[in-house]
């Protein structure tokens, strides 16, 4: 498919040689006037140009000529179609597909109430395990997005080798760095080149020059085609070579077994989804093999042989009876010659318009759908749907709570004594010239004092054991028992009951 420039009052269009189908129509036009010339010498053209012994009316050819151009023109209004219609199934197609891996990903997607766009797939967070359902194990949400655009961009460019009857499995690459290779907005440069391969007539349409394009045309597939994937499509359990439409259906069951699997036995959002909205995600895949199998109408149903044989009959009928009659009617040489040469061109050069028409897919020329570039451009939108506008907010590194701790050492440092007063009075001293924390003044006296900040343990210990009342009770350190394993057997105050703290 070629995107052209308009302008110039049609010049830009003429002087553009690259995607033209009028040099198919050269040769039988040569033909033709190549017919006039040999009329043209003397006994020839005196009985040609006979109204009583040859043609006394051109009524005849005029019907024919009427018959032969409404049977093409008939061509070509369903050869447009079937153009049309085969580029609009693809559209469907790809929207559809790409809906699906959308649900896929987003219903896995991990949020909260801070994140109103759920949580990117480039996100670290993403690439950790989920936080309430990582016990079932499974890869994390980055790991899950990748395997879900590689199965979809492996079944869409599996469909397009199937649309342009391709089974060579060479002709998928990682789309990795090939986008450059593609002409997506088919900016065309006329060349003589792309004149001599026009010339070369309707040699494109054979095995070998259509082998070629498609080897030139590779297929782009998000993460490419892996080993183990390559076996499985390839072959049969019998060994034998796998049709390219068993292909697409093989990796839509990947496709489905892998969004089930996630759902039923794996961590992540999408077991958590409803189930009236999560059966969309499966309609839609549907749905898009539906137009799947629209779109292969046109590539496995050809135009019926026996009104192309009929059209290629009169045409070439057509093409030599012209000079005839062209001789018939006109003197000059130079203008028989034209004419003849221009009737057989123009109906030519239209019936090899609806050859390429009738198939859209088979890469034929320039002309033909861009199924590259429509691969490359559902990689695009794929890859798109990992990131999102939202910044990730990165919480920092948690520090650790000493106020519980501090507010034992302050309690221990509560009774009466010479060392309770002065480290009472050295704890706020701390904390007003510093104005930190109590608790950073508490590790400051910690180094100082060399203090061991008490940390949590269980309350029936050192005398404890076999107290009912202590039992399940935290440490504290106004209970006597408790202070050693507080602030340590030399600060020590007058022994307390546990019943008192």
């Amino acid at each position: 498919m070629i995107y052209y420039s308009k302008g110039w009052h049609g010049l830009k269009i003429l002087l553009q040689s690259s995607g033209a189908l009028w040099p198919h129509g050269i040769l039988p036009g040569l033909f033709s006037a190549g017919i006039s010339l040999a009329m043209c010498v003397e006994d020839a053209d005196t009985w040609v140009r006979s109204k009583e012994t040859f043609i006394g009316h051109p009524y005849v050819y005029r019907l024919m000529a009427v018959l032969l151009g409404l049977a093409i023109i008939f061509r070509s209004n369903f050869a447009y179609q079937r153009y049309w219609e085969a580029a609009d199934a693809l559209q469907k197609m790809a929207a559809k597909w790409l809906d699906g891996a959308l649900m896929g990903i987003v219903f896995d997607a991990g949020g909260d109430s801070t994140t109103p766009l759920l949580h990117g797939a480039d996100w670290m967070r993403s690439a950790g395990p989920h936080p309430t359902t990582f016990h079932k194990g499974g890869p994390d949400h980055r790991a899950f997005f990748k395997d879900i655009v590689h199965l979809c961009s492996l079944m869409h460019g599996l469909a397009m080798m199937r649309l342009r009857d391709d089974s060579n499995m060479d002709n998928i690459v990682t789309a990795e760095n090939y986008a450059r290779q593609i002409s997506c907005l088919g900016k065309q440069v006329t060349r003589f080149a792309d004149l001599q391969q026009s010339l070369s007539a309707s040699s494109s349409f054979y095995g070998e020059s259509l082998d070629r394009s498609k080897r030139s045309q590779k297929i782009a597939v998000i993460g490419g085609l892996r080993p183990e994937e390559r076996k499985a499509l390839e072959n049969d359990s019998q060994g034998n070579p796998l049709p390219n439409c068993a292909r697409v259906s093989m990796v839509e069951t990947w496709f489905m077994r892998r969004l089930i699997a996630r759902q039923k036995f794996e961590q992540g959002e999408s077991a958590a989804t409803d189930p009236p909205i999560l059966s969309r995600l499966y309609q839609v895949i549907s749905d898009g093999t539906l137009w799947y199998g629209v779109a292969c109408k046109s590539a496995q149903i050809p135009w019926p042989f026996p009104h192309a044989n009929f059209v290629e009959v009169m045409l070439w009928l057509f093409t030599v009876m012209t000079p005839f009659i062209v001789n018939n009617n006109i003197v000059p040489m130079s203008l028989r010659l034209t004419i003849s040469f221009a009737i057989a061109f123009t109906y030519h050069t239209l019936r090899a318009t609806n050859d390429v028409l009738e198939d859209p897919y088979i890469p034929y020329g320039p002309n033909d759908l861009p199924l590259p570039a429509w691969q490359h451009s559902f990689n695009m939108r794929l890859l798109a749907m990992g990131p999102v506008s939202d910044e990730e907010y990165i919480p920092p590194l948690p520090v650790p709570d000493t106020s519980a701790a501090a507010a034992q050492v302050l309690e221990s440092l509560a009774h009466k004594g010479p060392e309770g007063k002065s480290l009472d009075k050295k704890l706020a001293e701390v904390a007003r010239e510093t104005k930190m924390a109590k608790s950073k003044a508490a590790e400051v006296l910690e180094e100082e004092f060399s203090l061991n900040l008490p940390t949590p343990q269980a309350h029936a210990r050192n005398g404890h054991a076999n107290d009912s009342k202590a039992k399940g009770k935290p440490l504290k350190a106004g209970c006597f028992p408790c202070l050693p394993a507080t602030i340590g057997a030399s600060f020590v105050g007058p022994a307390k009951s546990h019943d008192d703290t």
